[in-house]
């Protein structure tokens, strides 16, 4: 019976824990964009991704086709932003 406690009492803990834990926090190479953390060391591609997409996501509709189909950094940096950005 005390090892059973033992283990929620420990489980409790972690949880009250993690809940009180921010979920996305800031590095020194972070790329923010409009307030939402996308993540440290992103390249130029990416970064020109989210910020495509999140012009899309404000209703102006921005994305570089070619880019898109042919660099993977771009596309996933307009994937993230266009899902991150919608809404905000």
């Amino acid at each position: 019976m005390k090892y059973i406690k033992t283990i929620m009492v420990t489980t409790t803990i972690g949880m009250l824990l993690n809940a009180c834990t921010p979920s996305s926090v800031p590095t020194k190479n972070s790329y923010i964009y409009q307030g939402i953390n996308f993540g440290a060391n992103r390249d130029i591609s990416f970064q020109e991704g989210v910020q495509d997409a999140c012009l899309t996501a404000d209703g102006d509709y921005k994305k570089d086709s070619y880019r898109f189909n042919n660099n993977e950094s771009y596309r996933v940096g307009w994937e993230s932003g266009r899902l991150k950005c919608k809404g905000q």
